[in-house]
């Protein structure tokens, strides 16, 4: 059975205020749904909070939901925007995930009270980059971001963004060259 054989059913029980559907999709969906939430925001208090919101949502929503789309894209859609928000809210009142930031400084190069020459280089060279890019190239190469992930944190579709690491890398290449 396809996900939208399942769904579809569930979606239109929700609509008629059905709690045993609810909980249902909950069973079906929160997984994957937690993994994009967490893959936006990072932090899983935060991701928990996110999904929350998301199937308050769908609750809300579902008789409104659109029968043209896949509903399991439709939940990805409204737990994507909700996920997404959480992280605009966050920046806005400064209390930002921080991306860059490691459990062990110990193990972060960048923390180490002296950098290489080849180190000071890169990084003299990542700082000829946007602050866009230069966070996008970070999440990539430092913190092993998938193209999918940056995607959904950038609202981007993946093709820019592969095509923005890969100009991001040329230029990097350029600069150490020289």
């Amino acid at each position: 059975m396809t996900s939208a054989e399942r769904l579809t059913p569930l979606l239109a029980a929700i609509a008629e205020r059905d709690l045993d559907a609810m909980e249902q999709l909950y069973k079906l969906s929160s997984p994957k749904l937690y993994g994009l939430c967490l893959r936006i925001l990072r932090r899983p208090e935060l991701a928990r909070a996110a999904l929350k919101s998301a199937y308050l949502r769908v609750w809300k929503s579902a008789r409104t939901a659109p029968t043209d789309l896949d509903p399991l894209a439709w939940l990805v859609c409204v737990t994507r925007e909700a996920a997404l928000e959480m992280a605009r809210t966050m920046e806005n009142t400064g209390e930002a995930w921080e991306p860059f930031s490691v459990e062990d400084p110990a193990d972060d190069p960048l923390a180490a009270p002296a950098h290489s020459p080849e180190l000071k280089r890169l990084l003299a060279c990542l700082g000829t980059l946007s602050e866009e890019r230069r966070r996008m190239f970070l999440l990539a190469y430092y913190d092993g971001w998938s193209r999918e992930a940056l995607s959904v944190y950038f609202d981007a579709p993946m093709p820019t963004i592969s095509t923005w690491l890969k100009r991001s890398v040329a230029e990097i290449d350029e600069c150490l060259a020289k």
